[in-house]
């Protein structure tokens, strides 16, 4: 992904993230709508995960790894702050569930 590219991605994170914390209880809605589109993207992803995907994952830097804990940490206070638990406890699930499922891809595989 290139620079502009994850620019793009961080102003809608930052957007979303306002929305859910500063927004009307139209742009709560809103954001929670997006963020279940999201949170179904990211368990089907979780099946379609291939080795290729998962060494791209796990392949970053520290600083990387971080920041996207940083703001997967984000998402699922403001869930929560917008009054949405259910769906923080869901998207924290499946934020989860892809670290599990790349780290599984890349382990070497035991033949018997």
């Amino acid at each position: 992904m290139n620079t502009s590219s994850q620019v793009f991605v961080r102003l809608l994170d930052a957007a979303m993230l306002a929305g859910l914390i500063l927004g009307s209880a139209d742009v709560k809605v809103f954001a929670f709508w997006m963020v279940s589109i999201m949170v179904v993207l990211m368990f089907v992803g979780c099946l379609a995960m291939t080795p290729d995907l998962a060494e791209k994952l796990q392949g970053r830097s520290f600083m990387k790894k971080v920041f996207g804990i940083f703001v997967h940490a984000l998402y699922v206070s403001a869930l929560i702050y917008a009054g949405f638990p259910i769906l923080a406890a869901m998207y924290a699930t499946a934020a989860s569930i892809i670290r599990i499922a790349a780290e599984a891809k890349l382990a070497p595989q035991v033949k018997p």
